[in-house]
């Protein structure tokens, strides 16, 4: 029997599943219509059978509409994409970055073809014309570009703007072209003679979103009062108001017809208009983290959306049913972290959950609900009977598994907690937050026992001693690397004082190594008895957020941002391989204390399950 790809909420047969890489023999969540970090940009391709999108993780993503399966994947910018525009044909994608550049990619085959050069900074904003022979960019030099598609020939450079240009858009029959940003000003262009035609002075605001009718008669503006405009585009009056959110909004787009406006923004919300009433039809709350872009499909059917949480959103045009979104409690928020018994895989999820997976029967057991903000972190307690959670606001929570329910919570945080540990004994725990102070709490009566504060110095990660005796802390500022006395919290012992942010710690069995994970891309072992670095592993190739070891202390398991999950050999002092499947960053790593199995938990969205013996095993 084939292992089965788990989407939260139900799984997907295999005619279907998102690929399991080597070794794996679970993914828990869904890769599908996801990115590990703000989605920017999204759109259907001119025929509407394919859909786009970028954001924030450096990359740009193809997807079929209709399963929501990646076709393609395309990285290549030095820092954020920002935007992207289809090709007339469909046969092509450019898109623009923090990189200074605009690129060019297959979107048939794959692969970049071009790049244009020329910006001196992030460029924001790119548009194909209809003819497809022209390409335009701008950005925050205030700047707008008009380059040759084929040749990559500069072709004119428009001045004009003052301030950031931040969206272009061509009139359906290419004659004209529309700039806006954070000057205020609509421009409109001849790209042909490479001039200004005329000028639409916004009311006091800053424009981000730019869109034509289909008839080339109207403009829509969104703006960062909150009010989507529109305008005539010959003559430059002002038509109507659409009026509704809260915030910013982002974006504007009319659907195929010109008889609806789409609009999104930093109030979480896709809304609906009509574009001769001005009325608002239906809204959607899309997101936790803004939404940051709408569009419909060709034929008017679908509307998409990119939030900031990651994920590109599907609905009916009418906003009334959401398409291909899985159930549950959507990507893991907090560490992934398995049972005593080794029964039961833990972790956080978006929708302020603590979610539980059974590893035997392959399903979930049912959410643990009620926490008041994200779940950062969270840990068993020795006796597999209750789960300690720590929030975004501060709260610690503590849940008895048997009958699902909260049994007590501290309040003592006024910040985000950051890090959390239990004693091996089961009767204290110690936490880190980002209101500077590191704390141990009774874990039956939540008495804060010590606390240590810093003006100074915020504690990222903690780790107790297999004897329970020591407290590692990792500072996130200064790069001190402390050992402390639990009893008091007195420090015995500084092990590193550097640049390094200690994102994980983690103690041998036999508590005579600690191993860190940092900034430095680096993980580095500790004697503790010596009090000095014993050695560095070398092998990841940006931040590392996650470490542990095997229950035997014979490897170490760690995960960062290149998106890898590495496996070391501490005998031989080296890596002994590297597990692809993940498509975002890696931000937690657990070993089950049978030492049968191990998981990776990252900002694509998935856990993936790992047979140990499988990728321990020498190649």
């Amino acid at each position: 029997m084939l292992p089965l790809v788990i989407f939260a909420g139900f799984a997907l047969d295999q005619d279907t599943p998102d690929p399991l890489p080597k070794g794996a023999t679970a993914r828990i969540g869904t890769l599908r219509l996801r990115h590990d970090d703000v989605v920017s940009w999204v759109a259907f391709s001119p025929d509407g059978t394919k859909l786009a999108s970028c954001g924030h993780d450096r990359t740009l993503r193809v997807w079929d509409p209709a399963t929501g399966k990646r076709l393609l994947a395309f990285e290549g910018h030095r820092g954020r994409m920002h935007q992207f525009a289809w090709s007339p044909d469909g046969k092509k994608v450019a898109t623009t970055g923090q990189d200074k550049t605009v690129r060019i990619w297959d979107a048939v085959g794959g692969g970049e073809l071009n790049s244009f050069y020329g910006h001196d900074e992030h460029v924001w904003a790119v548009a194909w014309s209809p003819d497809g022979k022209t390409v335009a960019s701008a950005g925050a030099d205030e700047v707008i570009y008009l380059w040759d598609a084929g040749s990559s020939r500069e072709l004119h450079k428009l001045l004009g703007h003052d301030g950031n240009v931040l969206q272009l858009a061509f009139s359906p029959d290419g004659k004209s072209l529309a700039s806006a940003g954070l000057d205020g000003t609509i421009r409109l262009w001849s790209p042909g003679a490479g001039r200004e035609t005329h000028k639409i002075r916004e009311l006091a605001s800053a424009v981000n979103g730019l869109a034509w009718s289909p008839d080339g008669k109207t403009i829509a503006s969104a703006t960062w009062t909150g009010v989507v405009r529109l305008w005539e585009a010959e003559t430059g009056k002002h038509r109507a108001n659409l009026q509704g959110h809260k915030d910013v909004v982002f974006r504007a787009a009319f659907s195929p017809d010109g008889k609806r406006v789409a609009s999104c923004g930093k109030d979480n919300t896709v809304r609906l208009w009509d574009a001769e009433t001005g009325k608002e039809l239906r809204r959607v709350q899309a997101a936790e983290l803004a939404v940051w872009s709408v569009g419909f499909s060709p034929d008017g059917k679908t509307i998409a959306a990119g939030t900031g949480d990651g994920e590109v959103r599907l609905w009916e045009s009418d906003l009334g049913k959401e398409l291909l979104r899985a159930q549950g409690g959507g990507p893991p928020t907090g560490g992934a972290t398995f049972s005593p018994d080794g029964k039961l895989l833990a972790w956080g999820a978006a929708d302020r959950t603590v979610r539980l997976w059974d590893l035997a029967a392959g399903k979930e057991q049912g959410p643990l609900a009620g926490a008041s903000d994200e779940v950062k972190a969270l840990a068993f307690f020795p006796d597999g009977a209750t789960i300690v959670s720590a929030e975004g606001d501060g709260l610690l929570r503590f849940w008895d598994l048997s009958s699902r329910k909260e049994i007590r919570k501290i309040a003592g945080h006024t910040k985000a907690v950051s890090g959390l540990a239990v004693a091996p004994d089961g009767k204290s725990l110690v936490t880190c937050a980002l209101d500077k102070t590191l704390r141990l709490w009774d874990a039956s009566s939540g008495r804060e026992l010590w606390k240590v504060a810093s003006a100074e110095e915020t504690v990222r990660s903690v780790a107790f001693s297999p004897d329970g005796k020591t407290v590692a802390a990792g500072d996130w500022t200064s790069g001190a690397l402390r050992l402390r006395d639990s009893a008091d919290g007195k420090e015995r012992t500084r092990l590193g004082s550097t640049e390094v942010v200690y994102n994980a710690l983690c103690f041998s069995a036999d508590g005579r190594l600690l191993a860190s994970a940092g900034s430095d891309q680096n993980l580095t072992l500790w004697d503790i008895e010596q009090g000095k670095a014993q050695r560095s592993l070398f092998g990841h190739w940006d931040d590392v957020h996650a470490v542990v070891f095997s229950p035997d202390a014979k490897f170490l398991l760690s995960g960062g941002d290149d998106r890898s999950v590495r496996v070391w050999d501490l005998a031989a002092g080296r890596e002994r391989r590297a597990l692809d499947g993940h498509d975002g960053r890696v931000f937690s790593v657990a070993w089950s204390a049978d030492g049968k199995r191990a998981a990776s938990a990252s900002r694509d969205s998935t856990i993936l399950v790992w047979d140990a013996e499988a990728i321990t095993a020498p190649k």
